[in-house]
C-alpha cells in the first residue's frame, strides 16, 4: 500500500524554503471526474493493493470530503465529515431516477452516499435535524427508508408498500411509521402505535402478517404483558397452554404443530372454548415459514386464537391469530 500526496512544484519549493502551504493537485495526477471542480484543498490519496483508491480533501468551507473508488474508477463511497456533500457531487453520484423519488425530498443535507452490489445507500439529515437513511435496489426502486423519530410522509409509504400490505388491519394500529424495509417479497414496518409504544410488523406480498409485536412487550421481563396466561405453576413440558389452576394437569401426547384444544374435563379448567374455525395446518405452515417454532396448543379467546411459540429470535412468545388464522400480534411470555 502506498501513500501519495498531490503537491504542485511551487508547493514543494515552498516547503524546501521552510514554509508549509496547503497541498494542491499535482499536474499529471488526475482526480476522478466526480471530484473535479469542487475546489478541494489539501488533497491526498491512498492506493490499495487491489487498485482501490481513497481520496481526501477539504472544501473551501472546511468540510472534509472522503471518497473511495474501485480500480475501474467506479464510486464505492463518498462522505462529508462535519458538513454536507455539495449539490454537484450529489448530482454526479446519484442516478436521475433516484434523485427524482419522493424519498429524496426528505433530505436537507447529505452526509454519505455508498454503492454496494446489493443497493445504493444515502444518509443525511432532515430540515429538523433528524437523521434519515434510504436504500435503493440496483433498478433504482426504493427498498428501505428509516427516519429518526419522525413520521414518514404518506406518499413515501404508498410508494414502498403494496396495497395488500397497506390495507391490512395491523397497519391501522400504527400511529407513526419511522422505518420500512422491502426486499425479497417481505415488508417490515417499524414505528409507534397510537399510544406511543414501539411497534413492528412484517408482511408478505399478499399482505399476510408474518410477525407482529410491540417492543415494550419485552422490556418488563417475562411477567410483562402476559395477556391471557395464568400466573400459577406450570408443567414440566416446554409448551404453555393458557390459564390453569395450581394443581397438576393431565396432558396427552402432542404433535409439533399448533392445534385446537377441545374439552378436557380435568377439574379446575372446566369446559374449553370451541376449536378455531380455520385451517390450523395451513396456519402452522405459515408460521413455520416465518421462523416460528416450538408451538403449544391453540386456544380460543373470543374472536381471537392464542398460540404459544418461539419466535425467530429464540424468544418465547404468545401469538394472536384472527378468525382467518392470520397473525395479528406477538407478545412476550
Amino acid at each position: 500500500m502506498t501513500r501519495k500526496h498531490l503537491a504542485s512544484t511551487a508547493a514543494l519549493i515552498a516547503v524546501m524554503a521552510g514554509t508549509v502551504p496547503a497541498i494542491a493537485q499535482t499536474p499529471g495526477v488526475e482526480l476522478p471526474s466526480m471530484l473535479q471542480g469542487l475546489d478541494l484543498d489539501r488533497i491526498s490519496f491512498e492506493t490499495k493493493r487491489d487498485g482501490q483508491r481513497e481520496y481526501e480533501g477539504y472544501l473551501p468551507d472546511g468540510t472534509q470530503i472522503e471518497a473511495e473508488f474501485d480500480m475501474a474508477g467506479n464510486l464505492i463511497k463518498i462522505e462529508a465529515d462535519d458538513g454536507s456533500l455539495p449539490a454537484p457531487l450529489i448530482d454526479a453520484a446519484l442516478p436521475g431516477a433516484v434523485r427524482g423519488t419522493p424519498a429524496m425530498a426528505l433530505f436537507a443535507r447529505f452526509e454519505e452516499i455508498k454503492q454496494t452490489p446489493r443497493h445504493l445507500e444515502v444518509k443525511g439529515w432532515q430540515e429538523n435535524g433528524a437523521e434519515v437513511e434510504v436504500k435503493f435496489a440496483p433498478d433504482n426502486t426504493l427498498i428501505e427508508i428509516e427516519t429518526d423519530d419522525t413520521a414518514l410522509p404518506r406518499p413515501i409509504i404508498d410508494a414502498i408498500l403494496p396495497q395488500a400490505v397497506r390495507g391490512n388491519e395491523v397497519m391501522a394500529q400504527f400511529g407513526m411509521i419511522e422505518e420500512i424495509k422491502a426486499e425479497y417479497g417481505r415488508f417490515e414496518v417499524k414505528g409507534e402505535d397510537t399510544g406511543g409504544q414501539d411497534m413492528r410488523a412484517a408482511f408478505d406480498e399478499a399482505g399476510a402478517v408474518l410477525r407482529f409485536g410491540r417492543d415494550d412487550d419485552r422490556r418488563g421481563g417475562r411477567d410483562h404483558d402476559r395477556g391471557p396466561r395464568g400466573h400459577g405453576p406450570r408443567g414440566d413440558g416446554p409448551h404453555g397452554d393458557g390459564p390453569r389452576g395450581d394443581g397438576p394437569r393431565a396432558e396427552g401426547p402432542r404433535g409439533d404443530g399448533p392445534r385446537a384444544e377441545g374439552s378436557r374435563g380435568d377439574g379446575p379448567r372446566g369446559d374449553m372454548p370451541p376449536a378455531p374455525q380455520f385451517d390450523t395446518v395451513a396456519a402452522n405452515q405459515r408460521l413455520t415459514q416465518a421462523g416460528y417454532s416450538a408451538f403449544g396448543l391453540m386456544r380460543q379467546e373470543g374472536l381471537r386464537v392464542l398460540l404459544d411459540a418461539t419466535n425467530p429470535d429464540g424468544e418465547t412468545v404468545t401469538l394472536e391469530l384472527d378468525p382467518q388464522g392470520q397473525l395479528v400480534r406477538e407478545t412476550a411470555r
